[in-house]
């Protein structure tokens, strides 16, 4: 007699390795999901950085502008008690390059008896460690809630203009060269002598402003200046200058100047015709109203 197995035993051993492959596969799909969350939260951050990279100007390598002097100027806005911790901040980031990469060369810090704050700050700065500066420092602005207003950067080709000026001081020598040796001729007259030393004069007053002026070139290939301009940030209401109410008001503001600008304007063009008018109307008035007086007297008579 064949014995048959009760489905049970055979549908069971199923059932557990079903069970065991859907625990299996739970914990994969949660490290997934966090992986799917991770490239989210790069891809926002990413977003954020190039928002905040967009503000800054181009970052530009010195080995591509060989020559190339750089000036930065920057402009934040932030509150006001907190524009002089900034500046100690911004001091800090300058000192921790080092004096012969970074120092500062200017300070202002003027709170008036209304309140508003005028602060400045100017560095000379590694023209290598220029820019990563200024990214740092915007970051520390950023960092107290504050705001990059305006940023600026100018590139002169000062290596083009220390080569031209120099080529003009070798013709200046040549020049002068020629004069002392005419000046060494004996027999020369007064006059003669006294235009030459004229010449020489002038010649050596126009090689000291081209030596004067490729200092500075060199010096602004050495060091480049940053300027930092700080603000108080406008707020009303607690928004900031970029909020709907703040933007309605500056409109309202400006539109409100326009009128009265219309209304000065309308004044000062008509006013004195109406001026005029209102004098011969008054004038003719007071002619009207004497008029029945002397006719009456004339027929009495």
């Amino acid at each position: 007699m064949k014995h048959v197995l009760h489905p049970v035993f055979w549908t069971a051993p199923l059932v557990l390795l079903a069970s065991a492959c859907s625990q299996q596969s739970e914990p994969s799909s949660a490290p997934q999901a966090m992986e799917g969350e991770s490239v989210a939260a790069d891809a926002a951050g990413s977003a954020r950085s190039e928002a905040a990279a967009g503000e800054q100007p181009p970052g530009i390598d010195a080995n591509v502008a060989p020559g190339v002097a750089f000036q930065y100027a920057y402009t934040y806005s932030l509150a006001e008690a907190r524009i002089s911790a900034i500046q100690e901040r911004h001091a800090t980031l300058c000192g921790s390059l080092g004096v012969t990469h970074c120092r500062v060369t200017g300070l202002r810090f003027n709170k008036a008896r209304d309140g508003n704050v005028d602060a400045m700050m100017a560095f000379k700065i590694n023209p290598a460690m220029a820019l990563r500066f200024a990214k740092d420092a915007t970051d520390a602005v950023s960092a107290a809630e504050g705001r990059l207003e305006t940023s600026q950067v100018l590139g002169e080709d000062a290596g083009a203009q220390i080569v031209g000026g120099d080529r003009n001081s070798a013709g200046i020598k040549a020049e002068l060269a020629k004069i002392d040796a005419q000046l060494k001729i004996p027999g020369l007259s007064k006059d003669v002598r006294s235009r030459l030393v004229d010449q020489a004069g002038e010649l050596r007053a126009q090689l000291r402003a081209l030596e004067g002026d490729r200092n500075a070139k060199v010096e602004s290939l050495a060091t480049t200046p940053m300027i930092f301009d700080y603000e108080a940030s406008d707020a009303v209401l607690g928004f900031d200058r970029g909020s709907p109410v703040q933007q309605g008001l500056s409109a309202g503001s400006a539109s409100f100047g326009a009128l009265l600008t219309i209304l000065a304007t309308f004044i000062g063009v008509a006013g004195p015709w109406a001026l005029l008018g209102a004098a011969i109307w008054w004038i003719v008035r007071r002619l009207r109203a004497k008029k029945p007086v002397v006719e009456g007297s004339s027929s009495s008579i």
